[in-house]
């Protein structure tokens, strides 16, 4: 950033100081009395009036130019993929690595050479030594020669954006690659590249040969042809008929192949329904509570300390001997903090009970609910982690405790108080201590890989020390023939895990690495931080065990896998969020690895279930699949709620080849209501279990479990009596309400007709026409 300053200084100086030298004098009149005088500005106040305005030009030229270094460090050590795209037979690394730095370089020069013909042009039409007349430019010769410079620069530059241009079409950033506009646009490319180069040199001829009509030709040629190349002509060609059914088949298989490398789905291809793994512990390996609602029963339990509240929630069979269990950590509470009357003085937020938290604790899925745990920790109390947004001071440094900066010199401690606006810290008191700053650990992980995105850390538990790890990921706007998905608030058409982070939440030791089965350009990113990213290879077994599939990365993936598919145009995800299921690990099918924790995502279409998508992190490395049957079963009604209780999101596998779901209906009532207080925690009202065509309910797994299996064989016919119509009736009735509520007339008239039809009711036939 400091080269770009330079030059942008440089660049607008450099011309200011030609206008200057051709400027003899400014006279500024003034008034004495009832005389008018006329007084020369001196040439020191015009020099430094061209200076400060040179300086303000290279400011705003400059100004977002603070991460390029990245790009250029990225694009020097571009990396190979060995994948070609199938319309340049460029290497993919180019798009990811080369193309962005290219881009920014020619938009940069774009932006500096069309200002600087802007300004300079109104600076010499303001001294009279440039006039129009129609569209012909009349100049002296000083600003013709000028001028001309600058106008053969934006030429070149232009030829530059044309020759870069195929490369962005093939990435997507001009709308989709389809044959008829490759055919128009990439030839048309090195036609405004050629006119380009012919307006520049005709632009610097000007500066010797003074031809205006000759220059204002050129432009107009060149400026028309840019409009037919960029603007008409691919219109057209998407309008029109495609080229060839052979030619769009291969373009189909190509975009495939690239878009699964660039969202990580190498290698997923649907497989049959009974090929999914066993779960772990039968249907309990589908657990029925989620991360928010067990923090929300862990906040109610008492267990924390006063002023702190639930910071992270990661699922972790290992504290229970396998049974559903997971690890809650915790942060200090800044909205406790922010409402307490009389608020803490600096003493209490900075150094007391309100700038740590205590041990984390183990919540395990039980018949009866979720029972609070402590587990082994070796320490008294955490200070890193998300939800620590304040800096601590601590008496002094300890060996085993948390490693700060050292307050020692008076300079330093100046500096310091300076940034974090606390004059405090100069106070003796603070003299010796230890100062804890930036203890986030998506923060403290961006400071040491800031070309990676950080997805929310969750905490892991391993010889007694806490530890909160997370994904980091890597996103780029180019990528050949890919269409892009949402990411976030983004859009993207390529992004990966790159990284591991992990940062221990007692001392603050921060740790990255290379993430497992990461690609040409994450490693390329490594070998740029080598010293801060170690390989993959070392990644502790500990760590190992404990991480699950990139969240991200199986959204994504699945996304990909849906829109891939033939029959998708109504594929909508079962659940908002991703689910956690137990079930065997690194085999990926029949159950002869470990049992490990998978997430995964299911698609349904007509109230059946289409496929399901989950990843795991085996033994070699992450691993996706994806299951369909051949004949979808249907799915259940939709569990719903009231003002007394939330339906819980449904968890779905597949069993024996079969659609297995679980879902809980949780007693939550409504504040406000008769029986809502807001120390209520939530608790299981009832469970339901469906797997293939039979049911199952209870007021946990187990009961329901047993009432699935006392229904009958798998296949049998189903309940029919009055009272079980009447169940179904009334299921039903309470999903129309609800796609009332929400106005989804074409859902409320499907549930419509399924009520009919549980009760009985003919549906009319339609009048013959006449």
């Amino acid at each position: 950033s400091i080269v770009v300053f330079v030059v942008s200084v440089g660049w607008g100086t450099l011309h200011l100081w030609f206008i200057y030298r051709s400027i003899g004098s400014v006279q500024m009149p003034r008034r004495i009395g009832n005389l008018e005088i006329v007084e020369a500005v001196p040439q020191r106040i015009l020099l430094a009036g061209t200076l400060l305005a040179g300086l303000a030009f290279g400011i705003g030229l400059a100004w977002g130019s603070g991460d390029w270094w990245m790009q250029a460090l990225i694009a020097s050590g571009a990396p190979q993929y060995g994948v070609a795209d199938p319309i340049l037979h460029r290497d993919v690394g180019y798009y990811v690595a080369e193309l962005p730095w290219a881009e920014t370089r020619q938009s940069y020069a774009l932006l500096a050479s069309l200002t600087a013909v802007v300004v300079v042009s109104l600076l010499y039409v303001g001294i009279g030594s440039l006039r129009f007349r129609g569209i012909r430019p009349q100049a002296s010769p000083h600003a013709r020669g000028h001028l001309g410079l600058l106008l053969g620069c934006l030429a070149l530059v232009l030829a530059w954006g044309a020759l870069l241009d195929p490369a962005e079409f093939v990435a997507g950033l001009h709308g989709a690659v389809v044959h008829p506009v490759i055919d128009v646009r990439i030839p048309g490319d090195g036609v405004v590249a050629v006119l380009a180069i012919a307006t520049a040199v005709v632009s610097v001829a000007w500066a010797w040969w003074d031809r205006p009509q000759a220059v204002s030709a050129a432009w107009a040629v060149l400026i028309a042809a840019q409009v037919t190349v960029y603007g008409l002509v691919p219109g057209l060609g998407r309008g029109g008929p495609r080229t060839g059914r052979a030619a769009d088949t291969t373009f189909a298989a190509d975009r495939l192949a690239l878009e699964r490398l660039a969202f990580g789905a190498e290698g997923l291809t649907a497989q049959p329904a009974d090929s999914a793994p066993r779960l772990a512990r039968g249907p309990a390996g589908l657990l029925v509570w989620d991360p928010s609602r067990v923090a929300a029963v862990v906040v109610r339990s008492g267990r924390l300390e006063r002023g702190t509240t639930v910071a992270g929630v990661a699922l972790a069979p290992d504290l229970a001997a396998g049974a559903p269990a997971w690890l809650v950590a915790s942060a200090p509470d800044d909205t406790a903090l922010a409402r307490a009357d009389p608020p803490p003085d600096w003493t209490a937020v900075h150094r007391g009970a309100w700038a740590r938290a205590g041990p984390p604790l183990a919540a395990v899925e039980t018949d009866t609910g979720l029972a609070t745990r402590d587990v082994p920790f070796g320490g008294a109390a955490t200070w890193f982690g998300p939800g620590f947004s304040q800096y601590a001071v601590l008496p002094g440094a300890v060996a085993s405790g948390p490693r700060g900066i050292e307050l020692d010199g008076t300079w330093q401690r100046v500096a310091l108080a300076w940034a974090l606006q606390s004059p405090e810290l100069l106070h003796r008191e603070s003299r010796g201590g230890l100062l804890l700053w930036r203890r986030g650990a998506t923060e403290r992980l961006a400071r040491l890989a800031p070309f990676a995105a950080f997805e929310a850390a969750t905490p892991a538990l391993a010889d007694s020390a806490l530890w909160w790890v997370t994904w980091g990921y890597l996103d780029a706007d180019y990528f050949p023939l890919v269409e892009p998905l949402h990411a976030g608030d983004r859009l993207v058409r390529y992004r990966r895990a790159a990284v591991l982070g992990a940062v221990n939440a007692v001392t603050g030791e921060t740790r990255l690495w290379l993430a497992p089965g990461h690609d040409s350009l994450a490693a390329a990113w490594g070998r740029a931080f080598r010293g801060l990213v170690a390989p993959a290879e070392s990644i502790p077994a500990w760590l190992r065990g404990r991480v699950v599939y990139p969240s991200d990365g199986l959204r994504l993936a699945a996304a990909a896998f849906a829109r891939a598919q033939q029959d998708t145009i109504a594929w909508k995800p079962l659940t908002s969020e991703l689910y956690a299921v137990i079930a065997a690990g690194s085999s990926g099918g029949g159950g002869d690895g470990g049992d490990a924790v998978w997430r995964a995502q299911a698609f349904s279409e007509g109230g059946r279930l289409q496929a399901i998508v989950a990843g795991v992190m085996a033994e070699p490395g992450p691993r996706l699949f994806a299951w369909r049957q051949a004949l979808p079963d249907r799915l259940p009604s939709v569990v719903v709620g009231s003002s007394e209780t939330r339906p819980g999101a449904a968890r779905v596998w597949l069993a024996a080849g079969r659609v297995l779901i679980v879902q809980a209906r949780f007693a939550e009532p409504e504040s406000g209501t008769a029986g809502g207080r807001a120390d209520a925690s939530p608790r299981i009202e009832s469970v339901f279990i469906t797997w293939g065509d039979r049911n199952g309910e209870g007021r946990s797994v187990a009961a329901a479990l047993r009432d699935l299996l006392a229904s009958g064989p798998l296949g049998a016919a189903g309940d029919t009596s009055v009272a079980a119509r009447w169940r179904e009736a009334r299921s039903l009735a309470a999903e129309m309400d609800a796609a009332l509520a929400r106005r989804d007339m074409e859902e409320f008239g499907r549930l419509y007709r399924r009520l009919l039809e549980a009760l009985g009711v003919p549906r009319p036939k339609l009048a013959p026409r006449p």
